[in-house]
């Protein structure tokens, strides 16, 4: 009997792996952590998902929105009101961070289960750095719009991130529709300052595209969406589950790969503890840049050996809209991601900076009510309404070039081992954060927002969650360096298909490149 594929995670890397690989034929077994969302909650999500939002009793959605808070420093996103993407199975990697701030998944779906759902192809130009171009992954790009939804539109953004297969952009609310306004006035002024905008692109389901829908427009984006409509990988691996060829196995979290005359053979911890050892054609990590890392850090036995880990720099702002929007907080609203704004201007940096914009979320009066609370009698005469039919919140991400990485040791811990990380110092960001404040403020008449710069939050490296690198791709690699096939350190059989193996992190959104790459070491592996 063939050996089969051994991929490791369920997450979008590890499902586009998973979809190549049956194209050619393949048996797969996916080894998973698999965590999912505890049995109650999951009757009430069944429960709500089965009425029309307007049909909903009063308080029937308030448990989605238990257990998250936020801040002017964010907010750790919850699903369902779970934290269930975050939960650390047996054989799960200690870490200990200096200056870092990650999240890794075990879950069924791993991190897709509580993202943005924001999509975004690279920029040839974000990435002349890769042994790769877009042209090459343009047809891997395309692949992964068989099987994710996405809400899309063409517009000014198309000549430099091509949605390679159009839908139906998601509508705005009041908010955006106002913003859309004014950007749309003076799009050729703000064309010459180096700024192109665009609807969102989410992996949402719309109409006609994929089931289920269409969306309620329920408000609830932020908490998890009670239909369905936002993707998650662990749809895909359900629909996999149907394919004759494919083994989905939850419970099982990898700690090594050996390759051996035969294949490869794959030890792992059981969620009851106990051992197991597979044996595999190949084996592809999927799981994650952290877990990805241990893992072949492990495998080949290079502890107290440093790699390092490239990330995206990334900062929230509010910012105050010159004038309010009437009816912000009423009506059907969609409260993921509005509007794009990409910064292609020399004099704040050689590379794309992504700015995500988000309108009226009811997670927006979370601080400003904290704040009312400390006013004591004085809130009363505080006009937070007006405060929040202006205000928007702005998440930026910058080029890994631009940005402080980290470095991760693998070290030794009695008969176990730890991941330590320890955060880098880049004191230049902080110049070019400041040199983008300036601009964002110079042309606060074309957006009509203005950038509230005191409040602005800028997180530690990992915590905008677009991190890899730590075996980047290289024609000729040496050292931790991969093939083009995500071989790291001379190893045959072994890929890495996250982001681990990404020379550069661009500003724009990682998700949707991790998967085209995936998709493409799958399509040529062993071939």
């Amino acid at each position: 009997m063939d050996l089969p594929q051994i991929v490791v995670g369920s997450g979008p890397a590890g499902v586009s792996v998973s979809k190549a690989l049956l194209e050619r034929g393949y048996s797969v077994w996916m080894l998973d952590g698999g965590s999912t969302l505890e049995p109650e909650k999951a009757a009430k999500l069944v429960e709500l998902g089965s009425l029309p939002s307007a049909e909903w009793p009063g308080k029937a959605s308030l448990w989605m929105r238990e257990g998250t808070k936020a801040g002017v420093k964010g907010l750790l996103k919850l699903t369902y009101g779970s934290d269930f993407p975050y939960k650390k199975m047996p054989g799960a990697t200690p870490m200990t961070s200096e200056g870092v701030y990650v999240q890794y998944s075990m879950g069924k779906g791993g991190l897709s289960a509580t993202w943005g759902t924001a999509v975004m192809p690279y920029r040839q130009s974000d990435i002349e750095d890769w042994p790769l171009t877009v042209k090459e992954l343009e047809p891997h790009y395309r692949a992964v719009l068989d099987f994710m939804p996405v809400a899309q539109g063409v517009d000014g953004l198309e000549e430099d991130f091509p949605t390679f297969k159009p839908t139906q952009p998601m509508p705005l609310g009041p908010q955006g529709k106002q913003l859309w306004d004014s950007l749309s006035v003076h799009n050729s002024e703000l064309r010459e300052h180096g700024i192109k905008f665009g609807q969102s692109r989410l992996a949402i389901n719309q109409p006609g595209h994929g089931a289920p829908g269409p969306c309620q427009l329920c408000a609830l984006c932020m908490y998890g969406c009670p239909y369905g409509l936002l993707y998650s990988s662990a749809q895909t691996v359900d629909e996999l589950k149907e394919h004759p060829n494919f083994r989905y196995m939850p419970g099982y979290t990898v700690q090594r790969v050996d390759e051996t005359d035969e294949g490869v053979s794959v030890n792992a911890v059981l969620s009851d503890g106990r051992t197991q050892i597979l044996q595999g054609d190949r084996a592809f990590l999927a799981a994650g840049v952290i877990a990805s890392t241990a893992i072949v850090l492990r495998s080949i036995e290079a502890y107290d050996k440093p790699v390092t880990f490239r990330d995206s720099h990334y900062f929230m702002m509010p910012m105050l809209s010159l004038r309010g929007a009437p009816g912000f907080e009423r009506g059907h609203l969609q409260t993921m991601s509005q509007i794009f704004l990409e910064i292609m201007d020399d004099r704040v940096s050689r590379y794309s900076t992504h700015l995500q914009i988000y309108t009226y979320s009811d997670l927006f009066e979370q601080p400003i009510h904290t704040m009312l609370g400390m006013l004591g009698p004085l809130a009363r005469l505080f006009p937070w309404k007006a405060v929040l039919s202006r205000l928007t919140i702005v998440q930026a991400f910058m080029h890994s070039s631009d940005s402080p990485g980290f470095t991760g040791i693998l070290e030794r811990d009695g008969e176990s081992d730890r991941l330590r990380l320890i955060a880098e110092e880049r004191p230049e960001t902080t110049s070019l954060v400041k040199t983008l404040l300036k601009k964002l403020s110079a042309i606060r008449g074309l957006t009509g927002m203005i950038p509230v710069g005191p409040m602005m939050e800028r997180g530690e490296p990992g915590r905008g969650f677009h991190t890899g690198g730590t075996f980047p791709m290289a024609h000729e690699p040496k050292g931790f360096e991969s093939d083009l096939l995500g071989r790291p350190a001379g190893l045959k059989r072994v890929h890495v298909v996250d982001s681990s193996v990404l020379p550069s992190i661009a500003g724009t959104t990682i998700t949707y490149t991790v998967m085209a790459n995936a998709h493409r070491i799958g399509t040529h592996a062993g071939a």
